[in-house]
């Protein structure tokens, strides 16, 4: 699983993604948000939706699922569902 710092230099959207994630939503607080990331990436792979998968692709898929399903509210209200 890619760490959020890791993510960062994935490109522009991945770099918006984590700059909201943690500075905006997290206050800069990297270690919270890590761990809210790393939850989010955990709950994706435990769905049916990685059945059959490879673990790299499973992965891959779930960690592109969990940046979707966070970057909407992260970006629109800055908020985090985990924080909730």
């Amino acid at each position: 699983m890619k760490s959020l710092a890791d993510l960062r230099e994935q490109g522009q959207d991945a770099k918006r993604f984590v700059e909201t994630f943690v500075l905006k939503v997290h206050a800069g607080r990297w270690g919270e948000a890590e761990d809210h990331w790393e939850r989010s990436v955990v709950d994706f792979l435990n769905t049916k939706d990685m059945d059959g998968l490879s673990a790299r692709q499973a992965i891959e898929d779930a960690q592109r699922m969990a940046m979707a399903a966070l970057w909407y509210p992260a970006k629109r209200w800055g908020a985090c569902s985990w924080c909730s």
